[in-house]
């Protein structure tokens, strides 16, 4: 029999079916069903290593009434397989205390520290060599509470980067990738490709709300994350005395055009190379975090299930049989 320590200790990655689990989860999901014998409700819990599917068969006038998305709550449960995935089977179920967990239990983060993350992004800046574009980018790092905020968002809900700091992580990741691209490019302007990456997605500071789970605001519905960058970004630059016109209308489009196409809801299609660069960044980036995810929850090998946003099956090898298992 597993140590009852350890059951408790796990985390939704690690679970195993029939497993007993005792821990906190943020509730991501709430929906009241009738069967047979009344009304039971279907959960899907998260913690920051992932999600799941939960049942409570017998609900009480809590668990009906009370329990609202976006809570956070302590389970014991039951971990059993239904329709070829993982579910857990609710025994027990209350509120959380606010003193009984952190949100770094509930929500998922990047691996690299706030201080990584910042130095990352101020390494970047450091490497910009016009003027007009290094104190535009300069003015907002400035202001502690945006870079706060940048250092902290994520860059998505679910699909790519989404956990705290994923938004400074993927924008070095993109800026640095477009760096690289750059060496066997002579005539890219490399101060285009910093700015870009770093700021392409900077809407998303305003775009997503982050408590006990990563939703939508309605600015970042309504508006856009693309949109918000585009005002920041001129709001900015009128700050500084005889910022060029056309130097900012560069710099707007590489924020404007980062998404490739029109269908993709990008406001103008790519028309600098450095923006067809920036885009292709981009893609490789938000691709490579979200497989990544999926390659991790596969443990690394075999076929994924069905990757409905990529059309298509992921295959990742097969186990090396020279690595031992440590358990």
């Amino acid at each position: 029999m597993a140590d009852q320590k350890n059951i408790a200790d796990k985390k939704i990655a690690d679970y195993t079916v029939g497993d007993t689990i005792t821990s906190f989860f943020s509730i991501r999901k709430k929906t009241i069903r009738e069967y047979a014998k009344g009304q039971f409700v279907s959960l899907e819990i998260g913690d920051y290593s992932g999600r799941i599917n939960a049942v409570v068969w017998e609900p009480d006038h809590f668990v009906l009434t009370e329990l609202e998305e976006g809570t956070v709550v302590k389970i014991r449960g039951q971990i059993s397989e239904y329709n070829n995935k993982m579910q857990m089977t609710v025994g027990q179920i209350r509120l959380a205390e606010d003193d009984e967990y952190t949100i770094e239990d509930i929500l998922p983060f990047s691996t690299q520290t706030y201080e990584e993350r910042k130095a990352r992004i101020l390494a970047l800046t450091d490497k910009i060599e016009n003027s007009y574009i290094k104190k535009l980018v300069e003015l907002f790092w400035d202001d502690e509470e945006f870079l706060h905020k940048f250092l902290q968002a994520p860059a998505g809900k679910l699909w790519h980067h989404s956990f705290i700091g994923g938004l400074a992580e993927h924008s070095a990741n993109v800026a640095e990738l477009a760096l690289r691209v750059s060496h066997g490019y002579d005539f890219l302007e490399r101060d285009y490709l910093i700015f870009g990456g770093l700021f392409h997605d900077v809407g998303k500071i305003d775009t997503y709300i982050t408590t006990t789970t990563i939703d939508y605001t309605d600015e970042g519905r309504l508006v856009g994350h693309i949109c918000l960058a585009d005002v920041w970004i001129s709001e900015r630059a009128k700050q500084i005395e005889n910022f060029p016109e056309k130097l900012l209308m560069k710099l707007r489009h590489m924020v404007l055009s980062h998404q490739g196409e029109l269908a993709f809801a990008t406001p103008v299609v790519p028309q600098m190379t450095e923006a067809f660069v920036l885009y292709y960044c981009d893609e490789i980036d938000s691709k490579m975090g979200a497989i990544e995810r999926i390659r991790e929850r596969n443990n690394g090998v075999g076929w994924s299930e069905y990757v409905n946003l990529l059309g298509r099956f992921l295959y990742f090898g097969e186990a090396d049989p020279t690595k031992k298992d440590d358990g």
